[in-house]
């Protein structure tokens, strides 16, 4: 009896103990760099048993993915899932629905997307000849205005080296193997061997890149040969890719499987952004002058657009596109105003000896602005003898 009474008031110890200890709640440092203190708004420390179907969802399929990749991508345990807290991307060589090999990609489209912020992950990189491993963005908009006309941003990829990452925009005039971006060599220890934090910091404007505290690459709007399409929602993508047009192809030093083992992935947002930072005004269309002339028994023609704001002021800086009909060779459909707000030359030029030609506007952008078609004096030009 008397042991039951100790044992009793053991336990009543135990429970009253138990329930006043205070809870630990896990802390997040949140980085301040640029003088932005940045403040966490979303995150998936991938600490379920499970990947989470509220934040991620898996694309399924081959066909290339637009570079000759030979991964089926597929939505099994085998190529993701959680361990101990964190997300393994695995790729296999494999047989499976014609291709010889498998991966995983998961994206947060339709689930989660943002405009601005600081956007990391805590990775451990896969390494090999062919291995493609990659932490980006696509603009939300893809579905309705296609790529690259949507923007990508990548924010790591590698391509199985072990000491080199790179950081790059893709956007209309500079995509594909024409992007701008900038690459990261390390010393030391191989990016394969621990996790290390990859992010961009993203503003109107401007995007810079880190690998842990250190700043590899900034992109500013006036160094994008094209439009500067980074100012609208953008979902977070995760891959692991085989072979593929830029890293080559797996060969026999290729050793499989292989992981992409990823920590956490964070969004920060600037709590200091304004609306108004967010959105400095609106463009439209002053004014299109057009000449045609007969150049080498061709007839061409000639064009310059003036570009404003709300209040009448020339906007430096708007990249302007245009498209041409009756224009056969030769057609400019892009160009940035200068100073004076005034964009081109644009020239189209027809090899017939007929004289009609249009030029008309198709958009205008420059970062922290929109376009107000409704307010041109002019969108389309029309030349006829």
């Amino acid at each position: 009896m008397r042991s039951i009474k100790i044992l009793f008031l053991l336990l009543v110890v135990v429970f009253l103990f138990g329930c006043s200890a205070p809870v630990q709640e896990t802390t997040i440092p949140v980085p301040g760099k640029d003088g932005v203190s940045w403040e966490l708004i979303w995150r998936d420390e991938f600490d379920g048993p499970e990947l989470n179907s509220e934040n991620w969802v898996a694309e399924i399929g081959a066909g290339g993915w637009g570079n000759n990749e030979w991964q089926f991508y597929t939505d099994r345990e085998e190529n993701a899932r959680i361990e101990n807290g964190v997300l393994i991307i695995e790729a296999h060589q494999e047989e499976y629905k014609g291709s010889n090999y498998t991966s995983a990609r998961l994206k947060t489209q339709q689930l989660h997307n943002w405009t601005y912020g600081r956007i990391e992950a805590r990775m451990k990189l896969p390494t090999g000849q062919g291995v493609w491993s990659a932490f980006w963005m696509l603009g939300e908009d893809i579905v309705s205005v296609g790529w690259p006309r949507s923007g990508e941003i990548d924010i790591m990829e590698n391509i199985g080296e072990s000491h080199t990452v790179y950081g790059t925009v893709h956007g209309p005039g500079y995509s594909g193997g024409d992007g701008i971006g900038s690459s990261l060599t390390v010393t030391g220890e191989a990016l394969h061997d621990d996790f290390h934090i990859y992010a961009i910091e993203w503003q109107p404007g401007k995007i810079r890149w880190y690998v842990d505290d250190s700043l590899f690459n900034i992109i500013t709007d006036d160094q994008v040969p094209g439009a500067w399409v980074y100012d609208h929602p953008f979902f977070i993508l995760l891959n692991l890719a085989i072979g593929g047009n830029w890293p080559g192809y797996p060969d026999e030093t290729t050793q499989f499987p292989q992981q992409l083992q990823v920590d956490y992935v964070r969004v920060y947002h600037d709590p200091s952004l304004t609306i108004d930072e967010m959105q400095s005004g609106v463009l439209h269309v002053a004014g299109i002058t057009m000449e045609m002339e007969e150049v080498d028994e061709k007839w061409q023609g000639t064009a310059y657009v003036t570009v404003v704001d709300q209040n009448g002021d020339p906007v430096e800086g708007v990249t302007v596109t245009a498209g041409w009909l009756g224009a056969v060779t030769g057609a400019t459909k892009e160009s940035k105003t200068a100073e004076d707000g005034v964009a081109g030359p644009f020239v189209g030029t027809k090899v017939s000896a007929a004289k009609e030609i249009s030029f008309c506007i198709t958009g205008l952008a420059k970062s922290q602005y929109t376009y107000d078609k409704n307010a041109n004096a002019q969108t389309c030009v029309f030349i006829s003898p």
